[in-house]
């Protein structure tokens, strides 16, 4: 089977570029806030262990998406559908600018959704009997 290179949208790369940078800054404010919690104790420790968890599964997710591969259309959507509820939530408890997080979050997964995105993937449509 011949291995062909696939050239991912510049769509892609885009949310590929803006994932990197969100993992990068995930990360960052995790270790920021494990050196400052620390002195605290374990409890207030899950936080920012849930931030690296996060920062981490978007670099992997950043690294699949560049590379087509199927499991990282599921993982972005799967992150993205977090982050929009995430930050629904704080629109409803009066953080209105949270509206920008639902929107790019929302705008992401009608992305992943469109049929040429789905194609790179390689995720087909099923079909209902």
């Amino acid at each position: 089977m011949e291995n062909i290179e696939k050239k991912p949208p510049k769509g892609i790369l885009i949310v590929t570029i803006i994932t990197i940078i969100s993992g990068v800054l995930l990360l960052i404010m995790s270790f920021y806030a494990f050196n400052l919690l620390l002195p605290l104790g374990a409890t207030y420790l899950m936080g920012p262990a849930f931030l690296m968890i996060l920062g981490s599964t978007s670099l992997l997710a950043a690294f699949g998406l560049y590379k087509g591969k199927k499991w990282s259309w599921s993982l972005l959507l799967i992150l993205s559908g977090f982050g929009a509820a995430g930050y629904l939530m704080n629109v409803a408890n009066g953080q209105f600018i949270s509206i920008l997080g639902v929107i790019y979050n929302a705008g992401i997964i009608w992305y992943l959704y469109r049929p040429h995105i789905r194609n790179y993937f390689g995720v087909r449509n099923k079909k209902r009997r």
